[in-house]
Order: structure tokens, then C-alpha cells, then sequence
């Protein structure tokens, strides 16, 4: 019998897995880190394509990414805060060849046909980079990565955006 196996795919889009990497300057403390604000003058702003740009999806990820703040301990406040926070989407499109298996068994043309015309499955790497910065000395702190594939026309919905931001935002430091 014959299996599909979208290579690259069965994990990213089945599982909808987030991967997340992070950075954060050597030996930086946040003992002195109270307060927090947007990089541009308080406000937030969006950063992407702007073929996806949806307000909602925006202002969704500002709100989760400030309640994580809160979570961690930081208290939002003016263009004179601690910290400046910024954030910004990049999206790609790439593809997988979708690769069929051989049991053994005859099956006719098609796996003939597939072997030398292969399908490709294509779908979007999605990031969201979330910036930390000092804003007295103007240096990256701290900076998260997450990385999420997914279908070519994405549903964004709260929980899943929520869910993201979480887990980007896991390995802050929380106010010490």
C-alpha cells in the first residue's frame, strides 16, 4: 500500500508546531528593568508584508505580547521606560515534494508519472521576532524567534496567537 508522506510538511502543518529560538545579551541582568514601553513613541506598529497586514492579527499579538510583559513583572509606561518592545512578522513561501512511497506492489503509471513529474505542496514559514531593548544604552537584550508553518491562506484565531506569543515570549527573564 502506498503512503503519501509530505516531506517537511506532516510535521510543520499537522502538528502546527512553533519553534522558537532565542537570544539574549551575555551576562545582562533585569534587575534594573521595571517598565516598558513600544519602540515607536508608545505606539504599535506594524512590520511584515503588506499583503498580509490585518489590523486585528496586530493588535492581537500587542496585546498578547503586553500581557506576557505583565506576567513577567513589567509595568507598561511612557517613551522614558526602561525597556522599548518591538515586533515583526516575516513570511515566506516555500514548498515541499510530495514523495509516495513504493511497497512493492504494482500500481500502475502514476507512481511511473510521479517519479518523473514530483508535486509539490507549497505553504508559508511564518516568524515573529519580538525585540527587547535597553533603551538607556540603545542595545538588544533580549530578542525571541518563533518560527510556525502554515497553510497558504492562514485563519488567524485568538488562541492560536495567544498560544505563539507564549511561547515566544517563555524564556524572558522575568523581573527579578
Amino acid at each position: 500500500m502506498k503512503k503519501v508522506i509530505f516531506l517537511a510538511l506532516v510535521f510543520t502543518l499537522t502538528s502546527c508546531a512553533v519553534t522558537v529560538k532565542t537570544y539574549q545579551k551575555p551576562n545582562q541582568s533585569f534587575t534594573d528593568f521595571e517598565t516598558w514601553c513600544w519602540l515607536e513613541g508608545c505606539e504599535v506598529t506594524y512590520q511584515g508584508p503588506d499583503y498580509l497586514y490585518d489590523q486585528k492579527v496586530v493588535d492581537e499579538i500587542a496585546n498578547a505580547i503586553a500581557f506576557n510583559m505583565y506576567e513577567k513583572g513589567y509595568q507598561q509606561g511612557d517613551d522614558q521606560s526602561d525597556l522599548m518592545v518591538n515586533f515583526f512578522m516575516v513570511i515566506e513561501e516555500d514548498s515541499a515534494e510530495v514523495r509516495e512511497l513504493y511497497d512493492g506492489t504494482y500500481q500502475g503509471e502514476r507512481e511511473w508519472l510521479t517519479m518523473l513529474y514530483p508535486e509539490y505542496q507549497k505553504f508559508l514559514k511564518g516568524s515573529l521576532v519580538i525585540d527587547v531593548i535597553d533603551r538607556e544604552n540603545s542595545e538588544l537584550v533580549w530578542r525571541s524567534n518563533a518560527v510556525k508553518y502554515m497553510e497558504l491562506n492562514p485563519i488567524y484565531d485568538k488562541k492560536e496567537i495567544w498560544n505563539g506569543v507564549a511561547k515566544a515570549m517563555k524564556k524572558l527573564p522575568d523581573k527579578e
